[in-house]
């Protein structure tokens, strides 16, 4: 038998035909992949008057984009990976200010998924999707279940979370650092929506949270609304020195009223030994909120107590609404820091993919005859795909 020798270049030559002949074609591999996501563009100008000291002004254009690709692999099973870009320029004649060209896409989201009948699970790198989180990813695993008609049951349990500049937490960093676990059972049998949520991030605070909601259509241009809410956050030994257990409890009563929508609501909260506090991990949660620089409730203190007032009306593809919140904060010395916010908003949707709105903020805050003031505008536009 004669040995035919090959040299490296045919060898290369191929493995690279090989390859190629082998290969998925285009239209293959992306007709089972679906893609979801927006461009955001974001223009915030912050300007605060204190009681003592100059004016600060804070400005800055904000660019964000997220862009998730769900590839269904075979009848059970699936894989997610979201890119997201997020990047800010400054405003204004600062030093600091400069236009941000170096910024790459960086993965958001890299999971497996599993669905088999009612049971969905996610393993990998993933939004949280918890009551006490927001946009907030981590890298572990989700188990949903629909089985019952009209309830949701969930598990969570994440042994790495982010925090960057993506996540809104005052929460020191090495907090998460912790593993997060979680519980929760989600209803809904008309006219009654109902959420009880467990959470352990673990060597920091065990959290739970209850909401219940009515809503009651009684033509087809009324309908009514009521919303309660309850959170407490049980906080550890470990962190004790910083934070304190907390107690937060909201109500909101809606309408709308041939498309008026109309509420009025309450929001408090308590820290034992009117100290600092918290009921949410990241953001504003699901707790209710309104305003744009009043709550935080990633970094609560003392006790609180406000009410809420908002109005809105939609006409064609425009919107406009107005907010109005009052309260105060009263700290371990019973010194009330009383607090005022105005805020008036704008909306037009150009198309179901291209959304433009604008909102303006003047708040309030008072310490005896010590008076601070800050107003805040931004104007977004948003594409959705």
């Amino acid at each position: 038998m004669k040995l035919t020798k090959i040299s490296l270049a045919a060898l290369v030559a191929l493995g690279a035909f090989s390859s190629v002949a082998s290969a998925t074609p285009l239209e293959d591999a992306i007709k089972n992949v679906d893609l979801s996501g927006f461009a955001r563009y974001r223009y915030t100008n912050e300007k605060t008057t204190p009681a003592v000291g100059d004016k600060e002004t804070d400005a800055g254009h904000q660019f964000k984009m997220l862009t998730t690709f769900k590839a269904a692999l075979d009848d059970n099973l699936f894989g997610v990976l979201g890119l997201r870009y997020s990047t800010t320029d400054g405003s204004g004649s600062t030093n600091g200010d400069r236009t941000d060209t170096t910024d790459t896409f960086r993965v958001n989201e890299f999971y497996l998924g599993y669905k088999r009948d009612n049971t969905t699970v996610t393993l990998g790198k993933q939004i949280i999707g918890s009551y006490f989180t927001d946009d907030e990813a981590g890298t572990g695993i989700k188990v949903i279940n629909t089985d019952i008609k009209g309830l949701t049951l969930a598990a969570i349990a994440f042994d790495a979370l982010e925090y960057s500049g993506e996540t809104d937490s005052a929460i020191p960093q090495v907090a998460f650092s912790n593993n997060l676990y979680g519980v929760a059972a989600i209803g809904s049998y008309d006219p009654v929506n109902f959420q009880l949520w467990y959470a352990m991030l673990v060597d920091v605070a065990n959290a739970i949270a209850a909401d219940v909601s009515f809503g009651f259509d009684i033509s087809d241009d009324v309908n009514l609304g009521l919303q309660a809410q309850y959170g407490n956050v049980d906080v550890d030994d470990k962190v004790s020195a910083l934070y304190k257990d907390t107690n937060f409890y909201a109500t909101e009563a809606a309408a709308s009223i041939f498309g008026v929508d109309l509420s009025l609501g309450y929001i408090g909260w308590k820290v034992k030994d009117k100290a600092k506090g918290f009921s949410t991990l990241e953001d504003q949660g699901s707790f209710i909120s309104y305003g744009e620089q009043t709550f935080d409730y990633t970094d609560l203190e003392g006790r609180g107590n406000f009410w809420f007032a908002t109005a809105g009306y939609g006409f064609g593809d425009f919107g406009i609404a107005a907010e109005y919140i009052k309260g105060d904060i009263k700290d371990d010395a019973d010194k009330k820091t009383k607090m005022e916010e105005y805020v008036g908003r704008f909306s037009y949707d150009y198309s179901s993919k291209l959304v433009f709105e604008s909102w303006y903020s003047h708040a309030k805050a008072k310490v005896d005859s010590s008076k601070t003031k800050s107003d805040a505008f931004r104007f977004e536009a948003k594409y959705s795909f």
